[in-house]
């Protein structure tokens, strides 16, 4: 995390025009948490090492979609006490926290534009940072993500760069980190529960099989088609300073500067519970709603309501042990990309 840290501070650093407050946005997905994501750690650098001053202001922007209260929008990074009057401790109030509402990426949304739909005023942010560990509910987030003419979360963010160096960090997982969670993560919790919960309450292995399924998975990209797929991107909005004039108001340079992977090892908790069950409440609703509908009662001898079966699912997963000896001994892989636009 310090190369990456280093070198959202550099570009910064070599911008001449940007004084305090520093502007960041954080878009945590699929939503933001107090532990588990790198942004604290990066604002907490940036706050160290900005030029000037180590009290430098920052304006922090949490993206925070819809469907999720702005009771839990954390603050950056979580609370600690710090000193009561004055000192240039990180965690006295020099940095402010407010949330931006923005698209759900995971909905099919498709009578929307397609041109960008920033969430703050474009060429106004000094850095961005988007990251994901565990794969998304489906595809729809990242299907048209590295296309300009389609709906994308990257090219939203990346107009909202500021052309003096704004830096865009993007941290995704690829296809072969997806696959790791899957079998080494979830599985060997969620499946033995899955297994149980057919057998106790007569219910159909089909419904387990789809409580179980993540389809996004299968259609994660690799590292390197990663990398080609932003390049492309850059290229491409690069080109198109016609198109996108009314949004950065001159001609733009995205550039891919940095390109690695790397391995992330997630602690339980907080894939479960901050993470998995938030991201995947939805679509478990959905799933024993429509079992119940095709099957148009309960079980004879079953008091179970899908109410019930519902919370079952989840909390079991959030509470469940990895079994003795299935602990994940892999980092997840994740593709990090360090993205600068400039005049």
């Amino acid at each position: 995390m310090y190369r990456l840290t280093h070198e959202l501070v550099s570009n910064l650093q070599s911008a001449h025009d940007i004084v305090s407050p520093v502007r960041v946005l954080s878009h945590a997905l699929p939503c933001p948490s107090s532990v588990g994501f790198a942004y604290p750690i990066i604002i907490s650098s940036l706050h160290n090492q900005t030029p000037g001053t180590p009290t430098c202001w920052i304006n922090v922007f949490h993206a925070l979609p819809g469907q999720f209260s702005l009771a839990n929008l954390p603050t950056s990074p979580p609370s600690t006490p710090g000193p009561a009057f004055g000192g240039d401790d990180y965690f006295t109030t020099k940095i402010f926290d407010s949330a931006v509402p923005m698209l759900d990426y995971q909905e099919n949304v498709t009578s929307l534009s397609k041109t960008p739909r920033p969430v703050v005023p474009p060429s106004t942010i000094h850095v961005s940072i988007v990251e994901r560990y565990i794969p998304p509910t489906n595809t729809h987030e990242f299907s048209g993500m590295f296309n300009v003419h389609a709906r994308s979360l990257l090219t939203d963010r990346l107009v909202e760069l500021s052309p003096s160096n704004g830096t865009l960090l993007f941290i995704y997982p690829t296809h072969f980190g997806g696959q790791t969670f899957l079998k080494e993560y979830l599985s060997p919790v969620l499946d033995p529960l899955l297994r149980s919960m057919c057998v106790v309450n007569n219910l159909s292995v089909d419904l387990g099989a789809a409580l179980g399924r993540m389809s996004a998975v299968e259609h994660l990209l690799g590292f390197e088609e990663m990398r080609s797929k932003i390049n492309t991107l850059c290229n491409e909005l690069s080109n198109q300073s016609r198109t996108l004039e009314r949004f950065h108001g001159a001609q733009a340079t995205f550039t891919l500067d940095f390109a690695t992977k790397e391995r992330v090892k997630l602690d339980k908790k907080v894939w479960a519970e901050s993470w998995w069950v938030k991201q995947e409440k939805s679509r478990v609703r959905d799933v024993v709603s429509r079992y119940f509908r095709v099957a148009r009662k309960l079980p004879f001898d079953s008091e179970l309501v899908p109410t019930t079966l519902i919370h079952e699912v989840l909390d079991g997963v959030v509470n469940r042990p990895y079994p003795q000896g299935r602990e994940p001994e892999t980092g997840l892989e994740v593709g990090v990309f360090v993205i600068r636009r400039c005049a």
